[in-house]
């Protein structure tokens, strides 16, 4: 008789600091998908998901699909789409009673009054299932990991990567060490040890040391009896108190001081190592004169890594492109601008019109409206899928969508805030990326698995937004203190 494995996604990168609310609207425009869609829309995806489903199918599991939801990173869950979500996956439960449970998560979800909302789905759902059912859950890379997920859970299992091509990699892995457990191969427990450290998002890139060193010793660390070693970079910009970088094992209760002291060392050569994660950055002044004398066979490509709607920030600033205005710079392409107004502006006009608007900036949080005037070239839905390493696949959507021609410079301005890590998000709107000769990405790292085969040079541009990698500019009240590099001994 085959084993009956429940599968659950509830996904969300909190950013205490952002005015955008998280709801149920919030996780419909970016994916939410429902009972047999589950397997219908994410089945065969570079995803958790996708990933829990192959090693479902290889070991034959009556698969109980029950909701897959991820929103656009933002400010705390509301508790109705907390719950509203959570009750898909507790109602499978009490449906089906499940031999396990595969929750996909990310592990830096706030909710309002939960500032660990991934701890508490793992609670809930374990008083859901009782002690014996094994419940296990794949994380992002930048998890702030728990005592309470790691009480919960009987395996947490990190992306390997960033950028993230490696998410149905981990599906998988979470899988294979859930049908090890079933078969009673594996008695699993989770270990958890941590560093005083708080790496901001573009200092946690996986092919650059420290993170690819650490990485590769964890691996070389596994085996049977110790499935998986995680690295958690964390998620500097959520202001709560297990917010932070940690190390996380999955072992067998046989080897588990082991698998401790494996984890224990590697936070500590991590904090060791602390001044490896500090990095300089291109100024916008200097980012904008670089693009200006800009004659290489491929296109320069500007990454506005402070307004990256995928950490949570507006997608609304305008200082690169004001920038790049005054700089005289042609034959760009921008993605994506946040502004809904300027969309329908857009549309009353209409595709061959001319349009005058005050553009983005309307957060508050990346700086002032840019009073611009361009040609509408096309409107969509703003829907594509993406192709490149990353999430594959898998359709996401800017919502409805214009392309202004401003100057010279073609700006993708959406409706709905969806980080443009694909290429896709520019030939989905009419634009060939690689026939530009500047490319102006709102994204920190994930456009760098797409983008860097495409383009001759990349300029990680210090912006203005809720993803700056200058943490002083943060007003933190909840993290744990002393930590680096907000302190510079921890």
């Amino acid at each position: 008789m085959s084993e009956t494995v429940l599968v659950g996604q509830i996904e969300h990168e909190t950013n205490t600091f952002s005015s955008f609310e998280t709801g149920l609207a919030e996780f419909a425009d970016a994916s939410l998908h429902y009972g047999d869609d589950v397997i219908a829309d994410l089945g065969g995806t570079n995803t958790a998901v996708g990933g829990f489903l192959r090693v479902a199918d290889r070991e034959d599991w009556d698969v109980v699909p029950t909701v897959a939801a991820d929103a656009t990173p933002g400010a705390p869950v509301t508790a109705e789409a907390r719950e509203t979500l959570l009750d898909e996956v507790l109602a499978g439960i009490e449906r089906t009673d499940p031999d396990g449970v595969l929750l996909a998560l990310h592990g830096a979800m706030v909710s309002d009054g939960v500032s660990d909302g991934d701890g508490y789905i793992l609670d809930q759902v374990r008083r859901a299932v009782g002690p014996d059912v094994p419940v296990m859950a794949s994380l992002d890379l930048h998890a702030n990991v728990s005592d309470r997920m790691a009480r919960h859970a009987d395996g947490l299992f990190g992306y390997d990567t960033y950028p993230h091509v490696d998410i149905g990699d981990t599906g998988e892995t979470a899988a294979q060490a859930m049908a090890a457990t079933l078969r009673g191969d594996l008695d699993p427990t989770v270990v958890v040890e941590r560093a005083p450290l708080l790496p901001p998002l573009p200092e946690l890139r996986t092919e650059l040391d420290p993170m690819r060193s650490l990485l590769a010793a964890a691996a070389e660390a596994e085996g049977d009896q110790l499935p998986d070693v995680s690295v958690f970079g964390g998620f500097a910009q959520a202001d709560v108190a297990h917010a932070g970088f940690s190390v996380v094992g999955v072992a067998d209760q046989s080897v588990a001081d082991d698998a401790r002291e494996t984890c224990r060392g590697l936070a500590d050569e991590a904090y060791d190592r602390r001044h490896e994660f500090d990095r300089e950055y291109t100024s916008v002044a200097d980012a904008a004169s670089r693009a200006a004398s800009w004659d290489g066979d491929d296109p320069i490509l500007l990454a506005d890594i402070s307004d990256n709607p995928g950490g949570g920030s507006a997608q609304d600033g305008t200082a690169l492109l004001a920038a790049l205005l005054d700089a005289g710079v042609e034959d760009a392409a921008l993605a994506t601008i946040y502004d809904p107004a300027t969309v329908d502006a857009a549309v009353e006009a209409g595709v061959g019109e001319t349009v005058s608007v005050s553009l983005g900036g309307t957060s508050g949080e990346t700086g002032e409206p840019l009073d611009v005037t361009g040609r509408v070239r096309l409107l969509s839905d703003g829907a594509y899928r993406n192709y490149g390493p990353m999430s594959t696949g898998l359709r996401v959507s800017f919502g409805r969508t214009a392309c202004l021609e401003i100057d010279g410079i073609d700006v993708l301005v959406g409706s709905h805030r969806q980080q443009p890590y694909d290429p896709e998000a520019f030939r989905s709107q009419g634009l060939t990326p690689e026939r530009a000769n500047v490319l102006v990405l709102k994204s920190t790292v994930h456009y760098r698995a797409a983008f860097e085969p495409l383009v001759d040079e990349v300029c990680e541009v210090a912006t203005p937004g809720l993803c700056s990698p200058d943490l002083s500019a943060f007003a933190y009240e909840n993290v744990p203190r002393p930590i680096y590099p907000l302190d510079e001994d921890a």
